[in-house]
């Protein structure tokens, strides 16, 4: 069952589930929402857990840190090939 949180203007969902091996697989989804549209969005898939409450929170921990660091870099910037007038 997934578990949706909010956290400095992202939502993320702490996605982690079983493994066919019994073990439980953390996992997030984080998601910044800019006037309806989504604007960015990362999947995080961590390390596997014998406990479930244990894989939950290394989720919740892993996309607030990500969302700790993306509120510090700021915005992506890609290069283009585009040349200033």
């Amino acid at each position: 069952m997934s578990h949706s949180h909010s956290y400095k203007g992202y939502t993320f969902v702490d996605d982690t589930g079983m493994t066919e091996e019994g073990s439980y697989r953390a996992r997030a989804i984080v998601v910044k929402i800019v006037d309806g549209r989504v604007r960015s969005q990362r999947f995080i898939d961590l390390e596997t857990f014998s406990e479930e409450s244990a894989a939950r929170q290394r989720a919740i921990d892993a996309a607030q840190a990500w969302i700790d660091d993306e509120e510090v870099e700021g915005n992506l910037v890609l290069p283009t090939n585009f040349s200033p007038l």
